[in-house]
Parts: C-alpha cells; sequence; structure tokens
C-alpha cells in the first residue's frame, strides 16, 4: 500500500515539474483569453484599437506567476500604429479559471518607435511639461527598443512603473535652444529616478562618446 501511495504522489510531482517546465519554456497556446485581454486594455483606453495572435499561458519561475503572452499584437491608437515586439500580463490563476479581468501587472516591449509618431500620441495626452518638451526640442530620431514594467490597481490604475530602454539619432535641443544632432543613449527611469548611460551626440562639432 505504502509504494502505490508513494508512486502516486511521485507520479504526480513529476506531472506537476513536466507540466512547470513546459509553460515556463514554451507555454500553453491558446486564443480562449484573447477577448480577456482586449476588454482589459480598452478598458483602460477605448481608443485602442486591437488585434491578437494566439495568447500563451505561461509560467514565471522567479515571480512564481501564470502570465499571458502573445507576439506582435496589431495595435492602432487614433490611426497611429503602435510597434509593439511583445505583452506579457500577469494575473492571478483563480482569475484565468474565472475568465475575470484582474490583471496586475503588464510588462511590454516596443521596437523602432519613430520619434514623429511619438509625437502625435502626445499631442492626445494631458498638458505637461514633458509633453511640451517632447513636442517643441525633439525632432528625428527612433526609440530602438523599449521595456515598459507596469504594477496595477484596481480599475487597472499604475500603481508602479520602471522604463528603460534605447534611442538612435536623435535631434534635440538643450536649455538656451541650443542644439544637439545625431543624440544617442540607453536609459532606464522609474517614479524616484532617471538614468542616462552610453550617450553619444554631435554638440556644437564637439563630438560625445560615451556620457553619462
Amino acid at each position: 500500500m505504502q509504494k502505490i501511495i508513494y508512486s502516486f504522489f511521485s507520479t504526480f510531482l513529476l506531472i506537476i515539474i513536466l507540466s512547470i517546465i513546459y509553460l515556463s519554456t514554451f507555454g500553453l497556446e491558446t486564443s480562449k483569453f484573447n477577448n480577456i485581454v482586449i476588454n482589459g486594455i480598452k478598458k483602460k483606453d477605448p481608443n485602442i484599437s486591437l488585434s491578437l495572435n494566439k495568447i500563451k499561458i505561461k509560467f514565471d519561475i522567479k515571480k512564481i506567476q501564470i502570465y499571458l503572452s502573445t507576439a506582435e499584437p496589431q495595435i492602432t491608437y487614433q490611426n497611429i500604429k503602435i510597434p509593439i515586439k511583445e505583452i506579457n500580463l500577469y494575473t492571478k490563476i483563480i482569475s484565468i479559471l474565472k475568465s475575470k479581468n484582474e490583471i496586475n501587472r503588464a510588462i511590454v516591449s516596443l521596437e523602432n518607435f519613430n520619434i514623429g509618431d511619438l509625437q502625435k500620441l502626445a499631442i492626445r495626452v494631458k498638458p505637461s511639461n514633458f509633453k511640451n518638451y517632447l513636442l517643441n526640442n525633439l525632432s528625428e530620431g527612433m526609440i530602438k527598443k523599449i521595456l515598459i514594467d507596469v504594477k496595477l490597481g484596481e480599475n487597472l490604475n499604475i500603481d508602479d512603473y520602471k522604463i528603460s530602454g534605447s534611442v538612435k539619432q536623435l535631434n534635440i535641443k538643450i536649455p538656451g535652444d541650443l542644439p544637439a544632432e545625431d543624440v544617442s543613449f540607453n536609459f532606464i527611469s522609474d517614479k524616484n529616478l532617471t538614468l542616462i548611460n552610453s550617450l553619444k551626440a554631435n554638440y556644437q562639432s564637439i563630438l560625445i562618446s560615451d556620457g553619462s
């Protein structure tokens, strides 16, 4: 009897381990949760037009949490295409089983986002110093990569965030309306601090490299 019980629990444990490995490596592909993701995003902003490929249910071993992942979704915000590479939405297992829109974390990666398109989006947001600077002091250039990690509370309100990425060949006006050209840098930012490194630029014929 003990051997039967031991064999049963050993098999059960092996199935769980193999399932975790499979979900963390490959994921379970399905289209069942497309509406959950679409409704969750549109709940935050109904102006977003969204089309998804199949979603993968995956397991994050480090965070010990289930998340929904989809690659290269077709997202348009007021006729502006947003070049999202991947969306990962973290939720509780019970929320998935009940088909509820309880998303507590979102990680979004973008690639090759033109500054001109970013400025068009900025026109539609509330006035701020950052918006004014973005519209009046930047031209040309591209955000090569950006990773946005957002923790969400009730009604999908942002509780915390962390953003990192790289910018290439940006033309920018620094204080005093002095132009700097071909500006490239890496950055990381949260609610408390923004750091810039690997800074390269051409400032009044002075070449800057590896600045921070």
